[in-house]
This record gives C-alpha cells, structure tokens and sequence, in this order.
C-alpha cells in the first residue's frame, strides 16, 4: 500500500463527514484512512464506524482521550503505507493530491514532500499559504531553506506534509511531553524535516485548512512553557544541522515572539482577572522564550512594557487598544 492517511478525531461532529467525503473521493486508489477517535465525546466516533462499515479502507481505532499528540503516534503505530499523511477532522483536501504525490515520489524518490494549503474560514475567503514559486527538489545544502521556514509559523502545519514511513523514527521523544496541547505540528513537522535528507516541494495548493475551530483558539496559562520546552529542542536539533550564526539566534527569537504575542492575544481576552493575568506573565518572565522574544521586539509600546515587567498596565490598556497584540 502506497498510502496511510492519519486522522485524530476529537468531538469534530458537525464537520467531520465533509472532512472524510473529500479524503475519500481521491481519484487515486491506492491507500487506507486510518481514523483514531480519542475519547470523543459527541457523534464522532459514530460517524467514524458508519465510514468504515461502507468503505473497506476506512479503518476505526477508539482510544480514550489522550490528545492529539498520542493520537497521532497511535495512527502512526498502525499505519500500513509506505507512505503517511496526518489530516485534521475538521479539514477538507482536494481529489488529486494523492495522484499527484505518487507521480512525484514515482520520479524524484523524496522522503519528505511538501505542498502548499489555504486557509478559510466561513466569514472569509481563502488564503494560500506558498513557500516558493516553483517545485523544487531540496537536497544536501539546499535543505537550509527549509530549517528557515520550520522558524515560521504558517510553516507548521503537519498537514500539507506526506513522509516515508522510514521518518517515523525521527518522531519526539512522546514521554518526554505528557499532555502536550500546543504546538504538536510544529515539533512533529520540525522532526520529520530535520531528518528527511531529500525532499520535494509541490506548489500547488491541495489542503483547506479551517480556522476558528479548535484548541487553538482557546487560552491555555500552560501554553507558553510548552512551547519554551518544544523550541529548546528545536534549536538544539538545528544546532545539529547547521552552525547557528546571529541570523539563524534571529530567526529563533522571531518565532518566540510570534508565540509570546498570540499567548499575549488570548490571555487579554480570556476572562481572567488582572491579578491572575498579572502572576501570569510574572512567571512567563523566567522562560527562555520571554527573553528570547523580547530580544528581537522592536521599542513599541507593548514590548516597553513587557521590559519593564509592567505586566498589570498592558492588560488594562488591551482593553482599549487593541493592537497593543497585533502580531
């Protein structure tokens, strides 16, 4: 079997049908859909079994709720293709993208292929996420341009990624993260690019990727230490790969502010009390991703407070202005 698609499924009733509709209309035939419904809590898991009951490809796994993260490496433990896709339930993909990837590992014999992907949302039109403008096949010196873009947010969706199934051994050290949340994609995408040696890059947009749904959306007070721990490890695989020069501290530092901005966004509109918000931050202060973010912010207003530890007058003054948080 050429292909395994992965998919987690946690309470996404009211899109999961759409998602597997489109997964399954592919016009290339050659592929299983492994479905792993962690602990849902609504009609998913139900629709999962309907799905299975229909197409002999679908195959159905039901776990307790473990999170994505252990969702996935269960879909992986199971998957039967040399090659692996993992697909969000709430997600749709067009019917070549399949068709496509085979014709391309048919001619280049990449372990990794990338393809771009939109965005939507049902109050707004789509927006296409390209990394080049052109295929390319990226090897030996040529892979640092794609250790830059793991350092990019909109990079980092394990979505529009299909790797050989040999690139499982690359996955993080799962016990290392119990419970992780936040940040899955970019720590299994930034695995899995660190380690492929030869990789294909598609530009052609074939994932839709839905925003405003989600864990995503939703303040966690753990998120940001989460993500201190998964870009330590990040930087210590870079640091593997290539020297790190100040460009590469920068790109590093740009992502950490990315990251401190959106913890930033969701705090202010969590609900929270300023007391709460305010111990918050006090304690985000002593992560290396604080420092990191604050070393490459401009001297606005927002990062001059920050700096100041003035955490209190930033959450007051979100209240009014908010592009206190734009990123």
């Amino acid at each position: 079997m050429r292909f395994s698609i992965l998919i987690s499924v946690y309470n996404t009733e009211p899109f999961l049908r759409a998602c597997l509709d489109s997964v399954l209309a592919q016009t290339y035939s050659d592929y299983e859909v492994v479905l792993v419904d962690d602990g849902s809590e609504d009609e998913s898991g139900r629709i999962c079994d309907g799905y299975a009951e229909k197409d002999r490809r679908v195959r159905v796994f039901h776990t307790e709720n473990r999170g994505v993260f252990l969702a996935r490496a269960f879909a992986e433990s199971h998957a039967r293709g040399d090659y692996l896709l993992h697909f969000d339930a709430d997600d749709l993909v067009e019917p070549a993208l399949l068709a496509c990837l085979s014709a391309k590992i048919d001619e280049h014999a990449p372990d990794l292929l990338l393809f771009d992907f939109s965005t939507f949302r049902a109050d707004a039109p789509p927006v296409r996420e390209s990394f080049w403008d052109s295929d390319r096949l990226l090897q030996g010196d040529d892979l640092s341009q794609m250790y830059r873009l793991v350092f990019s947010t909109r990079f980092n969706t394990l979505c529009n990624k299909c790797f050989h199934r040999k690139l499982i051994e690359a996955a993080p050290d799962y016990d290392s993260f119990p419970g992780l949340r936040h940040g899955e994609d970019l720590l299994r995408s930034a695995c899995l690019v660190f380690a492929a040696e030869r990789v294909y890059y598609i530009h052609r947009s074939f994932y839709h990727y839905r925003l405003g749904v989600g864990h995503a959306c939703r303040f966690d007070p753990d998120s940001l230490w989460l993500y201190d721990r998964i870009l330590r490890v990040l930087r210590t695989q870079l640091s593997e790969k290539v020297p790190l020069s100040p460009d590469w501290e920068n790109e590093i530092g740009e992502m950490c502010r990315k990251q401190l901005d959106n913890y930033l966004r969701l705090l202010a509109s969590s609900g929270l009390s300023l007391s709460q918000g305010n111990a918050l931050l006090h304690k985000a202060s002593e992560t290396e991703l604080f420092h990191r973010a604050l070393s490459v912010a401009p001297n606005d207003t927002k990062y001059r407070l920050l700096r100041k530890g003035r955490y209190r007058t930033l959450l007051i003054l979100h209240r009014g202005k908010r592009w206190l948080y734009a990123q």
